[in-house]
């Protein structure tokens, strides 16, 4: 039986997608705040388990920057040595369509990375790849390994749900969404996107994370700071330098998967754990 479930993004790769099916499910349970970083200790996991209600659901914890976290793989050993069992799901997307989808939503969230220019914007996505090397280090720990392929996750998803209630052990996902991920907004105004960006780290460092999530989830918040793209507007793209960073460590990234892992379908990957059932 899984205690956690540990999903370590990154972000713009349908972690908000699975978010909201995991949470409309009656087995899975956030506690306070998708990305919850419940890993880092032994004590955030306690008081994150504390919380849910009944006790019988499975804690998730959607953690976008976890693959570069450092204490990512000693928090997992520190959970583990206490018997937790713990399935970790890598989303993976391609490296280049989710640079180019992590720039529009910088630029219209108004984030310091994208009010510094279109080279600063473009040098911080491509600095945030995951890379092989921290693929590794999530591989390195002995815990069952679930990898899927963006496309997979939003094309495939019945039979995405379908091996991830198997590994879990929960009931079957019986509602998929139809609705689209990922989508491309526009700030209404930049400069209120970085304030209303600046007050959700501010209420993240006061602790009112439950208050928070509840206005990321707002689609009244949303229509306030953002609408649909215009027709026409200026499209992002990527110098040929980043182009070939980004198309290398894909390419190493899914080598490395496909060495530790069995695939169970186009684009789905399992590595199980030493202690591992079938």
């Amino acid at each position: 039986m899984v205690d956690y479930l540990l999903v370590v993004g990154p972000g713009r790769s349908g972690s908000d997608f699975l978010y909201r099916i995991l949470r409309a499910h009656p087995d899975y349970a956030f506690p306070e705040i998708k990305e919850g970083a419940y890993y880092r200790s032994v004590r955030a996991y306690e008081r994150a388990r504390a919380k849910v209600r009944p006790a019988g659901k499975l804690l998730c914890d959607i953690a976008n920057d976890a693959y570069h976290d450092p204490k990512l793989t000693s928090g997992v050993r520190a959970l583990q040595n206490q018997g937790i069992s713990i399935l970790m799901v890598v989303l993976l997307r391609n490296h280049h369509d989710r640079a180019l989808s992590a720039m529009r939503f910088r630029k219209s969230r108004g984030r310091p990375s994208a009010l510094l220019g279109a080279r600063h914007l473009e040098e911080s996505v491509v600095r945030d790849r995951l890379t092989p090397r921290m693929l590794e280090d999530i591989f390195s720990l002995d815990a069952d390994v679930l990898t899927v392929d963006f496309a997979a996750l939003v094309e495939n998803t019945e039979r995405f749900l379908a091996r991830l209630a198997s590994l879990c052990h929960t009931a079957p996902f019986d509602d998929v969404p139809a609705e689209s991920v990922n989508v491309s907004t526009q700030a209404r105004c930049v400069w209120l996107s970085t304030f209303g960006w600046l007050g959700a780290v501010a209420l993240r460092r006061l602790g009112l994370t439950r208050l928070l999530q509840r206005i990321k989830d707002s689609r009244r918040v949303a229509r306030l700071f953002f609408k649909a793209p215009a027709s026409g507007r200026e499209e992002i793209r990527l110098t040929d330098s980043s182009v070939r960073i980004l198309d290398d460590a894909h390419r190493e990234c899914w080598s490395l998967v496909t060495e530790l892992s069995s695939k169970e379908q186009e684009g789905l990957f399992v590595r199980r754990s030493s202690a591992g059932g079938p």
